[in-house]
Parts: structure tokens; C-alpha cells; sequence
């Protein structure tokens, strides 16, 4: 659809958070007819109230009604289960369905990196727009991390004196599931392991959404994908450049690593970019995610001693293994955007001491099972949390001890209690946080307040 069409439609959007509410500002902006429903009471604020008031838009919050059904299509926040009695009777009734991020996409002219997959996305594209911009180039970043989408094309209306940008998005499963003509110029798939099996009804499921990033790219677009995940080397893909990243150094891949130096190929020519002691975020998972940003840029930036620079400057994002204090000689380190089972795999291999690992929250359908020889291994105890307590009990019974503790704030009580100085404190909960929390960066925020409290309380 074009910006040009969007003038007095009807438009139906689900949900009023960050991506509901993005995008009925940039519609309104269009001059669309808007209806936002929000089903949870409990997200009406006078806030939004005054916001949506003054568009003259319609809204309601507490139930969904079937003014919703009068629309000429309808935007669904990621949020929103597609088995949701509202989804089945839009379905039903044949109104086109769409993303956020699709719809964004109708207003973007400049090009689009989405980038993708199971872990690593946010500290990928923060990596992306932070080498962007420090060589020169303009760069929005939003989607799934930081703003939504329409919020950042408002932004970038507004600097007109920026004559070109690029940008950077990080696209979800749930984001793809309800895309048409969304068409990146890179599109970027990091890996893939299973998660969100709570919407999805299979693994399968899953991956074939994430996938979807490749739906609509030519051949004059790039796809890019991690050669060390095996899944991605045989996945279909469509007729388009495809450029490869890994650790393992092989003749096909774009960005590599050799003789322990991050580089990239140019001209059949190993261009190196910096060694991998030089990197400012440590581990091979980072090392990977550095390189599929290697990739990411480079129909924009070739020069290796600028990229390597950039990168050098780089800092670690929140939330992401993320160093918060030393209290009574113990680290206490942040994981909380490890949402699936496979971030924590990474984040309880990442350190050399003994581990107080806090699991736990609402559940995904993970395999905590898989966490158990690394537990056994590296932990001095797992400490359960939240609504997922039973369930990651029962997966990871007589294999490691285990204390039930309900919240992060006892979790972390019961490690000061017990640990030792040099033990480590992982919060990598290994799943979502709404069963406590507002969303992972308010459950990550409210571990470091925490501890920051203890260390006042105890000192280092």
C-alpha cells in the first residue's frame, strides 16, 4: 500500500502499547480514520486518553467490540495470539491483517536492514547503527528494541536536512507473521533455536516465521545467514545475493575470523577488521554477532580500518550479560533479556566461577532440560522463580540443586545468604517476564536496583 492510499481509511489497530500506539500516530499523520481496541483495562491511561483524543481517534480499552470488524484492514500489535477470539473473527470476515512493521514499511524509502533469529538480534543491530553511524552514515534503529517503527519514521521526517539514512530494524516471529510487500535491502537471519512454543504450535512453526525476513528480497537484495547454524545452511532460499558469516573460517564466508582477527572478504581478499581480544563484548557468541554486523554494512562501508575503529568504541547494551555490582565479593551479572533457553545456554558458559543461577518466569515451552549438563558443571544452585518454577523443576529434577524462591528479590536475598566471595550471580531467567514484569527491561531494571540496594546495605 502506498502513504498516498491511506487518506480517510478506516483502520483497526489491536493493542495500545509501544507498536499500537506508533502506529496510530504516523496513520493519523496520513489521515486515517483510527479505532485502537485494547482488551486489558488496565493499559488505559490518561496519557493515551489525551493522545488518541487528540487525533479524534476512537479507542477503547477493556474488551474488544465489533466496531473493530468495520475497518478496511487492521494492524495487529506482536502481543496479540493469533488463536485470540478477536483474530479468528477478523480472519473470518477476510479484512487484510497486517504487522506494524509491515505498515511502517509502506512509509520507508531508504533502505531497510531487518535483521532476525532466535538470540543475539538486539546486540546485533545496536552493533549495526553504532558502526553506521560512527563512519559517517545516518542511521534510525527501532522495531523490536527501543522504538517502534513508526516512531522512528516520525523521526526521521522531522531531520530533513538528513539527505540520506539507513534503517535498522529487529524484527520478531510475531512481527513477520502478518507481513505482504515488507522488502529489506539486507535481510539478516542470526540463528535459530526453538522458542515462543507457546504461540506456536510447533518448532516448525516458529522457524518458518523467521524465515519469512527472506519472503520478499530479489536479487538485487542481500539475505544474509550464520554458515555455524546448521538449520539456516539448508534452509530454502530465495534468488538474492547470499552472503554467509561465521567462526569458522571457510572460503564462501563473507565475514570471518582468521588467525584470531574479525575481517571481512573483499575482492577474494581477507580485509582484517580488528582481533578478537580488541572486541569490547566478550564471547563467541558476541564474536558472532560482530561479524553478521560485518556483513550487515557492508553494501554501505568497506573500509576495514574504520569498521575496526567503530567497533572498538562499542558498549554493551542493557539487559545482556551485563555486569551490575560486586556485593560481598560476588558478581552479579544482568541476563534478563535472555527470554528462551538457548540465551542462557550462552550466558551460564560465559564465566569461569561458580554460578547462582536464576531461572525462571512465564514459560515458553522451553527445554530446560538442555541446561542441564552446563548446570551441573558451573552452578552452585538454580534458584526458581515465578510461574515456571514447577515446570523447570520437574525438567531439571536430580540433575542439580534446586531452591524455590518465587521472586528475583528473594533470589538474589538467598545468594548473598549462601554464596561465596568469587561466586558469580546469573539473573538469566529463560523466559518471558510478564508473569512479574512489565516486559524484560523492567525485570532487568528491577534486579539491578536490587542488588545496587545490597550493595549499599553490605558493600563490595
Amino acid at each position: 500500500m502506498l502513504p498516498s492510499d491511506i487518506q480517510n481509511k478506516k483502520v483497526t489497530i489491536l493493542g495500545s502499547e509501544r507498536s499500537g500506539m506508533g502506529a496510530a500516530k504516523l496513520l493519523h499523520q496520513f489521515g486515517a480514520q483510527i479505532l485502537v481496541s485494547e482488551k486489558d483495562a488496565l493499559k488505559f491511561t490518561a496519557e493515551k486518553r489525551e493522545l488518541l483524543a487528540s487525533m479524534n481517534a476512537k479507542f477503547e480499552f477493556g474488551y474488544h467490540s465489533d466496531d473493530v470488524l468495520d475497518a478496511d484492514f487492521v494492524v495487529v500489535s506482536p502481543g496479540i495470539p493469533e488463536n485470540a477470539e478477536i483474530m479468528i473473527k477478523i480472519r473470518e470476515k477476510g479484512l487484510p491483517l497486517y504487522s506494524e512493521v509491515e505498515m511502517a514499511s509502506w512509509f520507508i524509502t531508504e533502505p531497510i536492514i531487518a535483521v532476525t533469529g532466535s538470540n543475539g538480534k538486539t546486540t546485533t543491530v545496536n552493533l549495526i547503527h553504532h558502526l553506521l553511524r560512527e563512519c559517517g552514515i545516518p542511521s534510525f534503529l527501532g522495531g523490536n528494541v527501543g522504538q517502534a517503527i513508526s516512531e522512528v519514521i516520525l523521526e526521521r521526517q522531522a531531520q530533513e536536512e538528513i539527505t540520506f539514512a539507513v534503517f535498522i530494524l529487529e524484527v520478531s516471529s510475531f512481527q513477520l507473521d502478518h507481513i505482504d510487500t515488507f522488502h529489506p535491502r539486507v535481510a539478516l537471519i542470526l540463528n535459530l533455536s526453538p522458542d515462543h512454543l507457546d504461540r506456536y504450535a510447533t518448532v516448525e512453526d516458529y522457524y518458518n516465521s523467521k524465515l519469512q525476513i527472506w519472503k520478499n528480497s530479489t536479487s538485487l537484495d542481500i539475505i544474509g545467514y550464520n554458515a555455524d547454524d546448521p538449520l539456516l545452511v539448508i534452509a530454502q532460499k530465495p534468488k538474492a545475493t547470499h552472503y554467509s558469516f561465521g567462526l569458522n573460517a571457510s572460503p564462501d564466508l563473507l565475514a570471518t575470523v582468521k588467525n584470531h582477527q574479525l575481517g571481512f572478504l573483499s575482492n577474494d581478499v581477507f580485509e582484517s577488521v580488528i582481533a578478537e581480544n580488541e572486541l569490547p563484548i566478550p564471547g563467541a557468541h558476541n564474536t558472532s554477532n560482530a561479524l553478521a554486523a560485518i556483513l550487515a554494512i557492508s553494501p554501505f562501508i568497506d573500509d576495514p580500518a574504520a569498521i575496526g575503529s567503530a567497533l572498538k568504541s562499542f558498549q554493551p547494551v542493557p539487559h545482556r550479560i551485563e555486569f551490575v555490582a560486586t556485593v560481598k565479593g560476588m558478581r552479579f551479572y544482568n541476563d534478563s533479556k535472555a527470554t528462551n533457553v538457548a540465551s542462557t545456554a550462552v550466558a551460564i558458559q560465559s564465566f569461569n566461577a561458580p554460578e547462582w543461577v536464576i531461572l525462571g518466569g512465564k514459560d515458553k515451552g522451553g527445554e530446560f532440560y538442555t541446561l542441564a549438563v552446563d548446570l551441573a558443571q558451573r552452578a552452585r544452585k538454580v534458584l526458581l522463580v515465578g510461574q515456571a518454577t514447577d515446570i523447570i523443576a520437574d525438567q531439571l529434577a536430580g540433575t542439580v540443586a534446586m531452591e524455590s524462591v518465587e521472586t528475583i528479590e528473594r533470589a538474589i536475598d538467598y545468594a548473598l545468604e549462601n554464596g561465596e566471595s568469587g561466586d558469580v550471580v546469573l539473573l538469566s531467567p529463560g523466559c518471558a517476564s510478564y508473569d512479574q514484569f512489565d516486559n524484560y527491561e523492567h525485570r532487568g531494571n528491577f534486579f539491578k536496583s536490587t542488588v545496587l540496594n545490597r550493595k549499599e546495605k553490605f558493600g563490595e
